[in-house]
């Protein structure tokens, strides 16, 4: 027989716990946790002198268990007059001193200041099903109530879900009370006795209840004027954290329950899609970034190897198997793992070794492991080798246009030998390297290139180039960045006059300090808007023999994240043909997940050009359009 209602809302109901004690019988039924999963919390927020109220004791032995374990002075009531003649017919004998009352709790006939607790277990939850009018009434006549029938100093023990519109409720009315608030989280009382006490062996995960469970302790002080209430949080019972405001403790309480549903989900799912990340933030350090970035990667195959995580160094995480998911997924397959959590440790933060992070990490990557897999199984930490620090920032700045980025070195190994790496990243797209050079003995190699899709725009421009008589070519490039494009160009093509825009004069500034871009008579920048200086070339007769576009677009969210949607308008995409000389070449880096839009940006260019090419690139999500104004005879 299903015990559980329908919906939650017939949780505040009268009838429906009539109906449901009855059906139950004398087997006890406990919300939110046993005695036993209990007791550590309960017995370090009432002792045996208090006065206690246990409000909608149902049919719970909780009751009787305090009472076994010494406090004496306790008073149960509830709204089903079925359920406390069932209790006292249970308890008179066996538990004398100990009171089972027929009562509302929003209107109690108790004397002002009687108790010392007043103790609720998942009654809360009950009556306030929901955030309707009549919900948050209710609950503040319980809440008026408690702070009637409760001395100074005495304390309101809630064991509550805290689902948001009970959490907001809850703690916004006892704050301005001037109560102390203090929320524990319940871990013991999340799993599931009768799993637990079954001979069948169950997982970890399979034991965790859906969502986690919170003791708040709001302690009784005289409201006095220029008080600040005090407000703490305590994910553990060895940590105490105080806080600031009612709001920067929703917010810890919120991200418990966020990490927790994702983690029941991809339990019971069985596999986790290709974009579940989880953000784990450190609410003692003062960067208010992610410590860790948690990338959850299932196989589809069955294999022998069920789940491992794998910690990327930091400085490496932009490297294409560990930046996109066809990499993790890549990673892996390598791995030969059923399930691997691929870690990115927070730019801003520091770590002595892989060992620490295992340690800070092992807790958090044990609920994410696969339904059937033993508890007791170790989980390997994974790495490339036990150094995880291998970033060093050289200069960190900000402008108007990008917002905050950072350059910083990376040293890596090519061929048995260890190079350096720079790189210009911006804070708004981490994962993405913006420019990066390679240095030997402090000076940038300009016969470097690292992006594989510059690689693939200068060998179509070498291609196109050899079909031209002309002795001296102009190419243009819209996105500067640290130079690398443009200085490589101008390093291997002969003959060649190569001018790169950019918007930003920042960006220029980095290209000459840090990554080795030396302006010359054949090599040009300026700082300008690209569409604008597009559109005045094309109206002049200055022409050029190529133009490249390799321009980031700011907005994430439009799926095209190069090049900004006005940059493969029909307006401008004339403007460049109109730039180019007749026998010129248009190279564009696209990079764009969504396949309408990608057809939207070819057909135009189709619609353009006499000739339009595509130019895949492995393993990236870029691809260079190549695009001819006249067909080469």
């Amino acid at each position: 027989m299903n015990l559980l209602p329908k919906s939650s809302s017939e949780f505040s109901q009268q009838e429906y716990w009539e109906k449901f004690f009855k059906n139950r019988g004398k087997k006890a039924f406990e919300w939110y946790g046993t005695y036993h999963q209990l007791c550590g919390i309960l017995h370090k927020y009432i002792n045996p002198k208090d006065k206690i109220l246990v409000g909608g004791c149902g049919n719970s032995t909780l009751s009787a268990d305090l009472y076994d374990a010494g406090l004496k002075s306790i008073t149960s009531v509830d709204i089903s007059e079925i359920v406390i003649a069932q209790m006292n017919a249970q308890y008179t004998k066996s538990h004398p001193g100990m009171t089972f009352l027929t009562m509302d709790l929003l209107d109690m006939s108790f004397e002002q200041e009687s108790f010392t607790c007043f103790l609720d277990k998942g009654t809360l939850d009950a009556l306030m099903s929901d955030g309707s009018k009549d919900s948050v009434e209710r609950a503040e006549k319980l809440f008026k109530e408690i702070d009637r029938i409760l001395k100074i100093g005495g304390r309101y023990v809630c064991i509550s879900l805290l689902q948001e519109h009970i959490l907001q409720c809850l703690i916004n009315y006892f704050h301005n009370l001037g109560w102390m608030i203090r929320v524990c989280r319940c871990e013991e009382a999340e799993k599931n006795e009768e799993n637990i006490n079954t001979k069948k062996k169950k997982s970890p995960t399979e034991q965790q209840f859906s969502f986690p469970v919170f003791a708040i302790i709001c302690t009784k002080f005289k409201k006095m004027e220029r008080m600040v209430p005090v407000i703490e949080y305590a994910p553990s019972e060895k940590t105490i954290e105080r806080l600031s405001g009612t709001e920067q403790l929703i917010e810890r309480i919120k991200s418990v329950q966020h990490f927790a549903t994702l983690c029941h989900q991809i339990t019971h799912e069985g596999k986790a899609s290709q974009d579940v990340f989880i953000e784990l933030m450190d609410p003692k350090a003062p960067q208010k970034s992610p410590k860790y970035t948690l990338f959850i990667v299932d196989r589809n195959l069955k294999c022998s190897n069920k789940f491992a995580a794998f910690v990327v160094p930091q400085g490496r995480e932009t490297d294409w198997l560990f930046s996109t998911n066809e990499g993790r997924r890549h990673l892996a397959e390598n791995a030969k793992f059923q399930r691997l959590v691929v870690i990115h440790l927070g730019r801003d933060h520091t770590f002595a070794n892989l060992e620490t992070v295992q340690t800070e990490l092992s807790g958090v990557v044990s609920s994410l492991q696969p339904e059937d897999l033993p508890s007791s199984t170790q989980i390997p930490f994974l790495s490339l080798g036990s150094d995880v620090n291998q970033r060093r920032e050289v200069f960190r700045g900000s402008s108007d246009s990008t917002g905050e980025f950072v350059i910083e070195e990376v040293d890596e190994e090519n061929n048995g030998k260890q190079v350096t790496l720079r790189r210009l990243i911006f804070l708004s797209s981490p994962h993405v390297i913006q420019s990066e050079a390679r240095v030997i003995k402090e000076k940038v190699d300009l016969n470097y290139l690292s992006c594989q899709h510059h690689l693939v725009m200068t060998e179509e421009l070498q291609t196109h180039l050899k079909k031209l008589s002309e002795p001296t070519k102009r190419v243009l490039v819209l996105g500067l960045g640290g130079g690398a494009l443009c200085s490589y160009l101008h390093k291997k093509i002969a003959g060649v006059t190569v001018e790169g825009v950019e918007i930003d004069p920042t960006m220029l500034d980095l290209a000459k300090k840090y990554f080795g871009f030396h302006p010359s008579e054949t090599l040009k920048a300026h700082v300008a808007d690209g569409l604008s200086f597009v559109n005045d070339v094309a109206s002049s007769d200055s022409k050029y023999h190529c133009i490249m576009v390799d321009v980031d677009c700011k907005d994430r969210s439009l799926g095209m994240s190069c090049p900004p949607p006005s940059f493969v308008e029909s307006s401008f995409i004339q403007s460049i043909k109109q730039s180019l000389t007749s026998n010129g070449i248009f190279l564009l880096n696209l990079v764009c997940r969504d396949d309408s839009k990608r057809k939207e940006v070819t057909d135009l260019l189709r619609e353009c050009f006499a000739t339009v090419s595509v130019k895949k690139i492995k393993q990236e999500v870029n691809e260079i359009l190549c695009c001819l104004p006249n067909k080469f005879k």
